[in-house]
């Protein structure tokens, strides 16, 4: 019975993090576009902000993830952050591009904002020593 406890709380932690961090990226990317529209801003600022916003939802879901396991924080953050990469690149094929060599640094940079988050929350989750 401790181990389907076990599994069952991973699972619910890991979509729990993961919805947590898709609501920040979304949130992200909605002002950063809304920035974008009042500023007159040019196509050209799509990529760097589209990254920064997708990055933010990773760093989330990372430090979420390694926070609630309060274990392994760098290698739940990185799995976090792989899974943003993977629905990218999955939306991206079927939509018939594949990506070339600045995206998948660009997806590379997602994973290591989530392993960064995990690891901040490992962090955070350890004991406080509390004096009275």
């Amino acid at each position: 019975m401790g181990v389907r406890k076990i599994n069952s709380s991973v699972l619910l932690h890991f979509l729990i993090s993961f919805g947590a961090g898709l609501a920040a990226a979304c949130g992200c990317a909605a002002a950063l576009a809304a920035l974008m529209a009042a500023q007159g801003l040019g196509h050209g600022m799509v990529w760097p902000f589209a990254t920064a916003a997708v990055s933010a939802g990773s760093l989330l879901s990372g430090w979420l993830m390694g926070f609630l396991q309060k274990a392994r924080g760098l290698i739940w953050g990185a799995i976090q952050g792989a899974l943003y990469s993977a629905l990218l690149t999955a939306q991206a094929a079927a939509s018939g591009n594949f990506p070339d060599s600045a995206q998948l640094l660009r997806l590379g940079l997602v994973i290591l904002f989530g392993a960064i988050g995990g690891y901040l929350g490992l962090l955070n989750a350890g004991k406080k020593r509390r004096r009275y």
